[in-house]
């Protein structure tokens, strides 16, 4: 049967994939090819990582007007265990692209930069992991490299720093079926439209040095991000504006869960190890009401628009995806689970940004029928 996907947004997104970076780790090979090996001698005893979200001037280069920059510090702390001198190739991997097809772009506004104790060192861009059973996953595409050595039970601090586009791709693009569900799904798609902004660091190149760590500490600062969120021109910089909304309907998927969360500022502590699945965090923006006095108008507005789907039909998927952000009801037919069964945005740990927002939508989700004069 045939299948269509969706697009969701009145614009082109460039940016699609995560952005993603890991850990230092010890890795073997010379030339151009370097593979992850286990270094028995030189113990990672603390790291720190900050990620700050910054907002910058050339917003809107790639057809999307607010996409942040990632400005990454990350410090480790290092101690030679034994009484001999130890020489080795650290290195730092750079796991994807961000969609641009080639390195050019990103690597021209990384500024990767590694301080060794204070000392500029310089890097070298080498070809990932060829060997499977070492990376099973495939993580280790490219590594910046680099030569340290370390004298008898010396400590060393080591710096890399660098900065990256956020990733940036619709959250609710569907694989649909092309029969007469299908279109409506299709056609409920394309007008509840949602972008993800995602970021992603993977810590698994821990594994790689001496013993357990003793304490890793990683800070995700998103402040000035959430202040550009609430002002109205994140509305008008998506073609929107028609829709007669306030602000999305700001969501947040962060992973793990353990993160402590003051002021847009997010906090990870790890005592003995850090979580190999790394950390994920995802921003969506959803295009929906938040305010009692949109409701109407959005309703009327997009129900003018409906060819393959009844006005009840949508009334009911509208009505659903506030049920299910505040957990106030589930679907209730067949026609709702099948729409929900494959939207993403309503499943999984979601919490919300902006911490009055769901007191909002739970009072939409209860009177919605009296709010749409649906009753």
């Amino acid at each position: 049967m045939k299948k269509i996907i969706t697009t969701l947004l009145t614009f082109l997104l460039s940016i699609v994939a995560s952005s993603v970076f890991a850990n230092t780790g010890v890795f073997y090979g010379v030339g151009n090819q370097v593979i992850p090996i286990k270094n028995n001698d030189i113990r990672l005893e603390k790291e720190n990582v900050t990620i700050k979200l910054t907002i910058e001037k050339d917003n809107g280069k790639f057809g999307v007007p607010l996409i942040p920059w990632a400005n990454v510090t990350a410090t480790f702390y290092f101690k030679n265990t034994v009484d001999k001198k130890v020489a080795m190739q650290m290195g730092f991997p750079f796991l994807d692209l961000q969609g641009f097809g080639d390195e050019t772009y990103v690597l021209k506004n990384l500024d990767f930069k590694v301080l060794s104790d204070g000392k500029s060192v310089k890097t070298e861009l080498k070809e990932g992991l060829i060997e499977k059973k070492f990376d099973p996953e495939g993580l280790f595409k490219k590594v910046f490299a680099w030569k340290e050595s370390f004298t008898p039970h010396e400590t060393k601090t080591v710096v890399v720093s660098y900065k990256l586009l956020m990733g940036v791709a619709s959250a609710n693009s569907v694989m649909r079926d092309f029969e007469a569900t299908g279109r409506k799904y299709y056609e409920l798609d394309r007008l509840f439209p949602a972008i993800n902004y995602n970021f992603g660091y993977i810590t698994k190149t821990a594994y790689t040095w001496a013993g357990p760590i003793d304490e890793a500490i990683f800070e995700f600062d998103s402040r000035e991000f959430i202040e550009q969120l609430s002002k109205p021109d994140f509305i008008k910089g998506f073609g929107l504006d028609g829709l007669q909304l306030s602000r999305p309907v700001y969501l947040e998927n962060i992973f793990p869960t353990s993160y402590q969360k003051k002021n847009g500022i997010y906090e990870w502590k790890f005592k003995g190890k850090v979580p190999e699945e790394g950390l994920s965090i995802n921003f969506l923006a959803l295009f929906i009401p938040l305010l009692e006095e949109e409701l109407r108008p959005f309703l009327k507005a997009n129900i003018q628009k409906l060819k393959e789907t009844t006005p009840d039909e949508y009334h009911s998927v509208l009505k659903q995806y506030y049920g299910l952000l505040t957990a106030y009801s589930k679907p209730s037919n067949q026609f709702l689970s099948g729409y929900f069964k494959d939207v993403r945005l309503t499943s999984g740990q979601s919490s919300f940004i902006f911490d009055g927002d769901k007191k909002y939508l739970q009072g939409l989700a209860e009177r919605f029928d009296s709010l749409t004069d649906k009753r």
